[in-house]
């Protein structure tokens, strides 16, 4: 059980933080000439790059307030927004990643106890039959025995009988 939970635990985690889209954009011209081709690449990154992500561009947004250019400090807010968002998608990610394990480790914890009813249930009546089964077999031993000893009894009485007569 602890190796299902360690194993989907690292899976969940290298999904969380490597998953990669890439899209190309083709640009083209009004005689459908190529312009020029956009290759994007969006990495999904961990919980602890996306907050080194959000201070480092809260610092960013500090020194140009600091120095104050109006054109920096709106680009660095712009940044620091994005920062945040993708912080947030990041801890929102390893908490349903985390909670999927924890659904799959209970799933498999519950099919486990079913199974090991099941098994149960089944030694039971496996029992039962072969205790019904040795019971009858008793019983006809018993019977057989019995009938053997009269039958014994009968064939030595006769041939008693049999013997006084002559």
């Amino acid at each position: 059980m602890k190796k299902i939970f360690v194993t989907a635990s690292a899976a969940a985690l290298l999904f969380a933080t490597s998953c990669t889209k890439q899209e190309t954009t083709v640009v083209t011209d009004e005689n459908k000439d190529t312009v020029a081709v956009v290759t994007t690449e969006t990495s999904t990154l961990s919980e602890t790059d996306t907050k080194a992500a959000v201070d480092k561009a809260q610092a960013d947004l500090d020194a140009a307030i600091k120095k104050g250019d109006k054109q920096a400090e709106e680009a660095a807010r712009k940044a620091l927004a994005d920062a945040n968002l993708a912080w947030n998608n990041a801890k929102t990610a390893m908490g349903n990643a985390a909670q999927d394990v924890k659904e799959g480790v209970d799933n498999a914890v519950d099919k486990t106890k079913i199974a090991a009813e099941n098994a149960k249930q089944d030694m039971k009546a496996a029992a039962k039959d072969t205790k019904e089964a040795i019971n009858k077999t008793t019983q006809d031993a018993k019977e057989a025995t019995k009938k053997a000893t009269n039958d014994a009894k009968d064939a030595y009485n006769n041939a008693l009988e049999k013997a006084k007569a002559k």
